[in-house]
């Protein structure tokens, strides 16, 4: 063999051999690995703010990955057989252990992400314990490499009721992962360090109008307290003087997923306000550190809760901010503890400004929640029908995390009573209640007044929730007057508690279960039904109230002591319809009923 044939075949054979290394190298061993976008991950606020500078390169984030659950479309199925009487997984739900065996991303794959990110130079804080999340740390530089974006500092105007301008770091392309994680990550949360969700309260005027004669803060509390709420909603409570039975969610427990902390004097104060006596007990869960702020979402949801339900014990799912990084923590560890029946949140942002990567990866914890039969209430927002106040063009758009399926949606009503009876009571215009872009709708959204289509809507229920008729809430020793859909979620969220107490068990299936309602023929006795108002906000027409379900106030307002007894018997008795044969069809030939067993 001639020398020129030598190296021609030594060549042929390294070239060989790098193509090897090129297909089949770890990725964090390859510089030339195939990547692949991972999209929908470009905020939509970066079109909205202004550029202000490339980030600087050693300023460290933190990012959380979400994985993608195994046999999705079998968990589906699963969560509405747990809903149906004819099925052998009727009211059967799941434990973490039995989640995580079967749903959950194998560890294998969790090895391949922290591998590779390892590799990258970035830091591996935490995995979750039902493999889902995985949290790692790193520098603005080491992030731009290991996704192939560029971090840079953005400052926006936001309009609303927080309004402002405010600076943060995002990237402003999808950022790119190796191709042979493309099945594996889910979503990258936290390049975009601004992202975070808003609270849904709103504080009464500052100036006296038409119908308040009232300043903001007062010396005495002025609005609705815990015994307008349990007489004018019939709730089956202590603070109710007309209920026969009373409940108080004793033995049971409930969740409030929230943000930054509250004084424990605010929360005692108000109770006694009220001649609530708790026999509950509360517990702080903090994620991602302790706050020192004192916020007053938090310290509402608490003491509106708490006084409704006085025996639940009330586990404090709390927050260091509002970050998505750290609230989709939050919701992750609430259905990994999977001790709370009932769930609270009354945080949320428009859909466009969550984004559809971030919304996928909490959809999973909430697919989670709901085998596990946890059911979750949700503020419905307060920005009306045009929820992503801020943006340069108004356009129609709902809230979220309550435009998920698996969470119940909680609007906002305009409320007038005297002395516990009903006056009137009418959509409030700021609640939230639209069109979900991202959610397909499920089979049990049916009933009159809902719309044509295929897309998830909302709200599905409503309570007392306009600042012009506002609760009382005490914050940092003073009274102050406030409304927002995140005062209706947690009363709501009460009242599922105490039914859980009555029936001596889980409630699961809740949008089920609250559709099956407002389709049956005690609709009228569990829901007054919210006729008049529309939630335009004064941006635009919005949706109108109207017989049956609506937009602003789902299928109304509760009857409490009559939608406990319900649930009950529903829960308890419900049982499968027997199979028949329809007219005409051969001998062995059986018609299943329909999966709601009526």
């Amino acid at each position: 063999m001639t020398v020129r044939k030598k190296w021609g075949l030594t060549i042929t054979i390294a070239g060989l051999a790098a193509l090897v290394c090129f297909f089949f190298a770890p990725d964090h061993l390859n510089p030339f690995s195939r990547t692949v976008a991972l999209q929908g991950h470009t905020p939509s606020v970066v079109n909205e703010a202004e550029l202000v500078s490339h980030a600087n390169p050693g300023d460290v984030q933190t990012v959380v990955i979400g994985l993608a659950l195994k046999n999705e479309a079998d968990l589906e199925k699963l969560i509405d057989e747990q809903d149906d009487p004819n099925s052998p997984n009727y009211q059967k739900y799941l434990t973490t252990d039995e989640f995580k065996a079967t749903y959950s991303p194998d560890q294998a794959d969790v090895d391949a992400v922290t591998t590779w990110a390892t590799g990258a130079g970035l830091t591996v804080v935490d995995v979750s314990d039902n493999r889902t999340l995985i949290e790692i740390e790193g520098t603005t530089e080491q992030f731009e490499k290991a996704f192939q974006v560029k971090l840079n500092r953005y400052r926006l105007q936001r309009a609303g009721a927080t309004g402002g301008t405010t600076e943060f770091t995002s990237n402003n392309s999808d950022p790119r992962i190796p191709a042979h994680l493309k099945s594996v990550i889910q979503s990258v949360i936290g390049l975009n360090t601004g992202a975070q969700f808003e609270s849904h309260m709103r504080l009464a005027p500052s100036q006296p109008v038409s119908h308040l004669n009232m300043l903001q803060s007062r010396a005495t509390p002025y609005g609705i307290g815990p015994q307008d709420v349990a007489n004018v909603y019939n709730f089956p409570n202590d603070s109710n003087r007309n209920a026969a039975k009373k409940y108080s969610g004793a033995g049971r427990k409930v969740a409030i997923a929230t943000a930054y902390t509250y004084n424990q004097s605010d929360v005692d104060d108000y109770w006694k306000q009220y001649g609530i006596t708790r026999t509950g007990t509360i517990r702080n869960i903090y994620i991602k550190g302790q706050a020192t702020q004192a916020d007053t979402e938090t310290t509402l949801d608490l003491q509106q809760l708490g006084a409704a339900a006085p025996g639940a014990d009330i586990l404090m799912y709390i927050a260091k901010d509002p970050a998505f990084t750290k609230f989709t923590k939050v919701f992750n560890q609430i259905v990994v503890d999977n001790e709370a029946d009932v769930v609270s949140v009354s945080w949320g942002l428009c859909e466009v400004w969550t984004g559809s990567r971030q919304m996928k990866t909490e959809h999973n914890i909430f697919l989670q929640a709901a085998s596990q039969g946890i059911v979750i209430f949700a503020a419905a927002g307060d920005d009306g029908a045009y929820d992503c106040r801020g943006m340069k063009q108004v356009q129609l758009a709902v809230d979220y995390p309550s435009s998920d399926p698996y969470v119940t949606a909680v609007g906002g009503t305009e409320l007038f009573h005297r002395n516990g009876r009903r006056t009137s009571e009418k959509a409030w215009t700021g609640t939230g209640g639209g069109k979900s872009s991202e959610y397909k709708r499920k089979t049990w959204q049916v009933g009159a007044g809902i719309p044509a289509g295929d897309e998830r809507v909302t709200s599905d229920v409503s309570m007392a929730a306009d600042p012009y008729t506002p609760y009382s809430i005490l914050f940092e020793g003073k009274w102050i007057a406030s409304g927002g859909t995140s005062i209706s979620a947690p009363n709501w969220a009460a009242l599922w508690i105490m039914s859980t107490e009555a029936a001596g068990k889980r409630i699961g299936s809740g949008n089920a279960r609250i559709y099956r309602m407002g389709n049956s023929a005690d609709y009228s006795k569990l829901f007054y039904d919210v006729t008049q108002g529309d939630n335009g906000d004064g941006r635009g027409p919005g949706y109108s109230a109207g017989t049956g379900w609506d937009h602003p106030t789902g299928w109304g307002a509760p009857n409490g002591v009559n939608i406990l007894n319900w649930l009950v018997t529903d829960v308890t008795t419900r049982k499968a319809a027997p199979a028949v044969v329809q007219p005409g069809a051969n001998p062995g030939d059986t018609v299943l009923p329909s999966p709601d067993g009526q």
